[in-house]
């Protein structure tokens, strides 16, 4: 029994080795800003500067498109919004890939706060979130903005057995919300 356990314990620590990647270059200061300005896959301008100062904006960072876990994570964070909506915070989806792919995401986790594609990694660039240039990947993050743009609170990396939904229900501290 105890030599069947001993034999399970890698495939029990895959999932945590996987999803355990470093970025390229170190994580940018904690004074890097977002852009004061975006645009949403659906064309739209969206003022950051505007949103961060009004209420808290958590920022989302999918590694890809292609990122089951991301998508998950999505999903995980929409069943909980009824728990968020009185929190006074707002979303915003940032992933590699084309505002095509990025909508079929919206579309598939029903996510319904903005999307907004960073096909250059610039955005990834600014806030020292580029895991892979060379793979065009962003460290999959959740962070909520100050009001002057800058990170407040972040949690880095996910992966299909930690999300940092709790972690982010726990920052934003909802239940002390009246």
């Amino acid at each position: 029994m105890f030599s069947a356990a001993i034999r399970l314990l890698p495939l029990l620590l895959l999932p945590l080795l996987v999803g355990a990647q470093q970025a390229e270059e170190p994580l940018a200061p904690p004074k890097a800003k977002f852009p004061s300005e975006v645009i949403g896959t659906d064309g739209q301008k969206i003022d950051i500067a505007k949103l961060a100062k009004a209420q808290r904006l958590v920022v989302v960072t999918l590694k890809a498109a292609w990122c089951q876990v991301c998508q998950q994570q999505l999903v995980r964070i929409k069943k909980q919004l009824d728990e968020i909506k009185h929190c006074s915070a707002s979303f915003l989806v940032v992933s590699p890939g084309s505002a095509a792919e990025l909508t079929t995401i919206q579309q598939r986790t029903a996510f319904p706060y903005p999307f907004v594609a960073d096909p250059d990694l610039k955005i990834g660039e600014q806030m020292g979130l580029v895991l892979s240039a060379k793979d065009k990947e962003l460290v999959p993050a959740i962070f909520i903005l100050n009001p002057d743009r800058t990170i407040g609170w972040i949690q880095l990396g996910r992966n299909s057995v930690r999300y940092a939904d709790s972690e982010l229900l726990a920052e934003i501290d909802c239940g002390n919300w009246i």
